[in-house]
């Protein structure tokens, strides 16, 4: 295991620590709830879900937070204006955890800024994400904000490799006007969160997990990934999964090659807390169960290593404290 020589920033966030030297501070956990397809929601625009089972999944995440002592995170998706607005006050009554405005809309992002700055929640919001595609009006938004926090995304459509994302964050790569990390200061984001963009893996899945290493080394924030994207893109791994149904017909999780495909999406979170980073976007939110126990076991074994090898102590909270005897 290894440590930066670069002061490494600790973020709060409505009470959650997030970044660090490796093996100080538990890997922050996000799930995603209301995603694209999601079989809890019953109207995608009008924001209409099966409230019953959607708090179960929550409160389900947190009690594994309480557990390990990952801290969570719930992703809010959303594709319409009205759904983020109904997303965030109902999952906001369930929990206390902090939260990401997440959509593929701008319009609903916007929507999710406008509306936490109305009741008074963006201590506890995260934007997610900004990013090379972000309009005018979404930075009007986030100015306009008293949000402190948001995703940087590292993703640069030209260059892929380590150093285009990383000189993406730095000056812009010649596709803004300054760095992502400079933008985001001039919006009001005193706490930056990097994802340096997931990758298929066999197109570039490498390079987003080198990057966190040298985007620490650099700037000294948190970083971290949405990395079961990997997998879950990746197209043998896919392909395997239907030529290994049991009842194809009745759908490709059923069977080894469904087996095979959950074991390697929710796997892969282990990654990038080996790597030396800091939060995990571990993909759908009934992964909970069995992702958080698998990454607070990596972060056991980071830390032990750390206090052995670096002198690192890990916070009271973290599982090594809660889960190694």
């Amino acid at each position: 295991m290894f440590i930066y020589d670069t002061e490494q920033k600790i973020f709060d966030i409505a009470g959650l620590k997030i970044g660090g030297q490796p093996g100080e501070v538990p890997t922050v956990m996000a799930g995603t709830i209301f995603y694209a397809g999601h079989k809890i929601v019953e109207d995608d625009v009008k924001g209409i879900i099966d409230e019953k089972s959607a708090e179960t999944l929550i409160n389900k995440q947190d009690e594994m937070s309480d557990i390990t002592g990952n801290p969570a995170i719930m992703q809010i998706f959303a594709e319409s204006s009205e759904a983020m607005e109904r997303y965030i006050e109902f999952c906001t009554k369930i929990s206390d955890s902090p939260f990401l405005i997440a959509s593929t809309e701008a319009s609903a992002r916007i929507a999710g800024t406008k509306y936490v700055q109305e009741v008074g929640l963006t201590d506890k919001a995260v934007y997610n994400s900004l990013n090379v595609s972000c309009t005018p009006e979404e930075m009007k938004a986030l100015k306009d904000s008293d949000i402190s926090s948001s995703i940087v995304l590292g993703f640069n459509p030209k260059d892929a490799s380590v150093s285009g994302k990383v000189e993406l964050l730095d000056t812009g790569a010649g596709l803004v006007d300054k760095g992502l990390l400079d933008l985001s200061e001039d919006l009001g984001i005193t706490k930056p969160l990097i994802d340096p963009a997931s990758m298929p893996i066999g197109a570039g899945a490498g390079s987003s997990v080198a990057s966190g290493f040298v985007i620490k080394s650099k700037f000294g924030v948190p970083v971290g990934l949405g990395i079961h994207n990997a997998p879950s893109s990746w197209v043998w791994l896919k392909e395997y999964r239907k030529a290994h149904a049991e009842h194809p017909e009745r759908g490709v999780w059923i069977g080894e090659g469904g087996d095979v495909y959950r074991f390697c999406d929710i796997g892969s979170n282990v990654v990038p807390i080996i790597a030396g980073q800091d939060f995990v976007l571990y993909g759908p939110i009934e992964n909970a169960a069995i992702a958080f126990p698998l990454c607070a076991m990596a972060d056991i074994i980071v830390s032990e290593a750390n206090q052995v090898e670096h002198g690192i102590t890990p916070i009271e909270s973290h599982p090594y404290f809660k889960m190694s005897e």
